[in-house]
């Protein structure tokens, strides 16, 4: 008898403990969900994607992104060197807006539309100009020596500058701005391979493929790297 009542008493000690860890359990839970549904309702709690500044170096693809986009304007670029035409200019910077689309950072808008205008001048464009030689010694004079027959061929080189401002439309403040620049050489009637990512099309189209071509590539690919890496987090919000 004495077994029995220990043995009815364990086993009503055991269900009570039972009982008051399956309440704890249920208030940890009920709490747990109180508050994420609190975070939800305060907007603490968000899976909306947040804006990041592109963090790739150069000479690397700039990185994906989805999120919220900013609005920009580019300006026509400013011809500040002899020989280049109009044509170009206008080509030029279509193949730079069609660079920045491709990083789905930026809505491209009117000026009267954007909180951004990005600033584009043309410092220096030289499609083609001759200096150095392709063989032994890496670079030689032009001159017609002994040696200079032996280094080859001069090289074909060019060259390429952009001033890039970016600027606050409201306040005509400046925001960020920098100089971009490439060069590149190779031997005459080799082709020069050119990464995807830029359309070379009628005012550039004659680069495609030539050491221009490499160098007006590198020029807008870092600049659009520069835009991503320099606009502002609070412009994106769109």
């Amino acid at each position: 008898m004495i077994w029995l009542l220990r043995h009815k008493g364990l086993s009503l000690t055991a269900g009570l403990i039972g009982n008051i860890l399956k309440t704890k359990v249920r208030m940890k839970f009920r709490s747990f969900v109180c508050g994420l549904m609190l975070l939800a309702v305060t907007g603490c709690f968000s899976t909306k994607p947040q804006a990041q500044l592109d963090k790739s170096l150069a000479g690397q693809p700039i990185g994906r992104y989805r999120g919220p986009k900013a609005k920009i304007t580019v300006s026509d670029f400013e011809l500040k060197t002899a020989g280049l035409s109009a044509e170009t200019g206008s080509a030029l910077k279509d193949a730079f807006i069609s660079s920045l689309n491709n990083t789905h950072r930026f809505l491209i808008v009117g000026q009267q539309e954007a909180d951004l205008v990005i600033s584009v001048q043309i410092n220096e464009f030289v499609p083609e100009s001759s200096g150095g030689k392709s063989g032994m010694g890496g670079g030689g004079s032009s001159s017609s020596s002994f040696m200079g027959g032996l280094l080859g061929p001069p090289l074909s080189k060019a060259n390429m500058q952009l001033g890039l401002r970016i600027i606050d439309r409201a306040s005509s403040s400046v925001i960020s701005s920098r100089d971009i620049q490439s060069r590149a050489a190779q031997s005459p009637g080799k082709k020069v391979k050119i990464p995807r990512g830029i359309v070379f099309k009628a005012g550039i189209s004659v680069y495609a493929g030539t050491p221009m071509g490499k160098v007006i590539y590198d020029c807008l690919i870092e600049s659009t790297r520069y835009i991503a890496q320099n606009v502002p987090l609070e412009y994106y919000k769109y």
